[in-house]
């Protein structure tokens, strides 16, 4: 029972001081000395043969050709004329011949002078076009006055 005016303990007590935690392993566990002077060596692995993949383009063509219009008639095609690729990289072009100085990319554009930038000269000069392009309007306006 719970003692009288304190919660009910519902956890277990911990090992003493001289308690390790962990796995200790005979064979294995030699510390940093056998960590740095036996290091396990990975086995090569074999490598199997890998199946070359299907061929679907030639398939499809084929079953097509054979009349084949239901998914199950493709699959049963599909089983009987089993065709796989020649090659696995046959479908990769090879690249196109560029010149050595070629760059890959949009070109950047120039940059802006910060001088410039700073003046407000850019401000400036679309005021002056637009000035410019309304002083001709009223030129334009007076000319037709004028006939």
């Amino acid at each position: 029972q719970a003692e009288l005016g304190k919660p009910r303990r519902n956890c277990y007590t911990l090992p003493g001081a001289d308690f390790s935690y962990g796995l200790y392993i005979q064979r294995t566990d030699g510390g940093v000395p056998e960590a740095i002077g036996h290091w396990d060596s990975i086995k090569p692995r074999t490598h199997t043969v890998q199946e070359m993949s299907r061929d679907f383009i030639t398939m499809n063509i084929g079953a097509a050709k054979a009349g084949c219009t239901t998914a199950a008639q493709f699959n049963l095609y599909y089983k009987a004329k089993d065709i796989r690729c020649k090659d696995e990289f046959s479908h990769c072009k090879s690249p196109p011949k560029l010149p050595a100085d070629f760059t890959y990319g949009i070109t950047t554009r120039s940059s802006s002078p910060f001088f410039d930038l700073l003046h407000h000269k850019y401000k400036e000069q679309w005021l002056e076009e637009q000035r410019a392009l309304k002083a001709a309007q009223q030129a334009g306006k007076k000319k037709v006055i004028i006939l």
